[in-house]
């Protein structure tokens, strides 16, 4: 069972046909009614899916509403229709909608023509206190790199916070707007105005990541993801913390001080280097290093703790999951805990099972409401050896 069959179960008259053309199909709900689809829908997929252990109640988003701190528009500019997808969401801060309807009016003028032609997405990322604006491109040119700069003025100028605007080329013309494969030869990233890098306030310290980096879309709910995931996780002096797809270090650097040592792995580039640069500035002895996680990396790559050391490993995975092998090879570590961090609920039945067949168990299940509006879920199921 899929998990929004599990969601449409829970609203009356619900077809596919009804659903948001931009994925907010609870959106128009109370959200006091969304927690209670959520809740029953969840409890409805481990039973049909026979999964362990009852999932605890869904914890709620601190804000429901006009939380998303990642937001983007596609533009698809046709001879004489500049077609911009320009709509207000409820979910996103209303600076958001007020940027994209300040480049929609910019870019069906004459003048912008060109740079209209040349875009593939618009996107907003930063907090809900500043925001930098990306401009995906298809290509480039002097003619484009003048109305890119005349366009970041406006918006440097514009009472929204903008506090950097960005050109990020993707010749692809991908649907993932970021994370596409980028050209090998020339100009690849161009900064416009403002820092190439974003900052996330923990109050007791900051860390800086890649503006096209990875970095969780729902800043009002960070604290409760990793006061969940240190519950869950129960560090202590003894343990040995590897940290698998961990970006720049969010849980490395929330969680690291109560074990031992610290390992963080991610795949891409500059989230990593934004790591190290944040355990430099933040005097933390944690290791981090980039490689393609699949089986033959963790088994090959990665340092095994000393004999008789305990290991915790914490593994968020993107939403189509861990490559194959990995979960077995990281089953061979014999860690003494593990906390999989699903964004993908669809994904968790196979991979449960995988964890048992190699000889662990479900102790726990903490669901956390990171996408309210939309049936999606974000999910830690915690696991010990047998």
């Amino acid at each position: 069972m899929l998990f929004e069959q599990a969601i449409a179960h829970q609203i009356p008259n619900y077809t596919k046909e009804s659903d948001s053309a931009y994925g907010e199909t609870l959106a128009p709900l109370s959200y006091k009614e969304e927690l209670k689809v959520k809740n029953d829908a969840i409890r409805e997929f481990w039973d049909v899916n026979r999964l362990p252990r009852n999932p605890q109640p869904v914890t709620a988003s601190p804000m429901p509403r006009n939380y998303r701190t990642t937001s983007k528009r596609r533009v698809d500019m046709q001879p004489g229709d500049l077609r911009f997808n320009e709509y207000d969401s409820i979910l996103e801060p209303e600076e958001h909608n007020a940027i994209y309807r300040l480049l929609f009016d910019k870019l069906i003028t004459p003048p912008y023509k060109p740079l209209a032609y040349a875009l593939n997405w618009i996107i907003i990322r930063g907090t809900y206190k500043y925001r930098v604006v990306i401009f995906n491109i298809k290509k480039i040119d002097a003619a484009i790199v003048r109305k890119l700069k005349q366009i970041a003025e406006i918006l440097q100028n514009s009472p929204y916070h903008v506090t950097a605007a960005h050109a990020y080329i993707d010749t692809t013309e991908s649907d993932y707007y970021l994370e596409a494969k980028r050209p090998t030869e020339g100009l690849s990233f161009k900064q416009l105005f403002g820092p190439r890098e974003l900052t996330l306030n923990l109050g007791h310290f900051s860390l800086k990541y890649p503006a096209t980096g990875f970095s969780q879309v729902n800043e009002s709910q960070i604290h409760n993801l990793i006061k969940a995931a240190g519950r869950l996780l129960s560090l202590t002096r003894e343990d040995n913390f590897l940290d698998l797809y961990c970006g720049y270090g969010l849980f490395s650097f929330a969680l690291g001080e109560a074990a031992k040592s610290v390992l963080g792995v991610e795949m891409e580039g500059p989230s990593i280097e934004c790591a190290k640069a944040s355990a430099k500035y933040l005097k933390k002895n944690y290791r981090f290093v980039a490689g393609k996680i699949d089986e033959n990396f963790v088994q090959t790559r990665l340092p095994r703790p000393v004999a008789g050391e305990p290991e915790k490993i914490l593994l968020d995975p993107p939403r189509k999951g861990c490559e194959p092998g990995v979960i077995h090879a990281l089953a061979m570590r014999k860690p003494v805990r593990v906390c999989h961090v699903f964004c993908g609920t669809d994904e968790i039945p196979a991979s449960i099972k995988e964890w048992e067949r190699y000889g662990f168990r479900v102790k726990e299940v903490q669901p956390l409401d990171l996408f309210p509006g939309t049936p999606h879920l974000e999910t830690i199921v915690m696991l010990e050896r047998k």
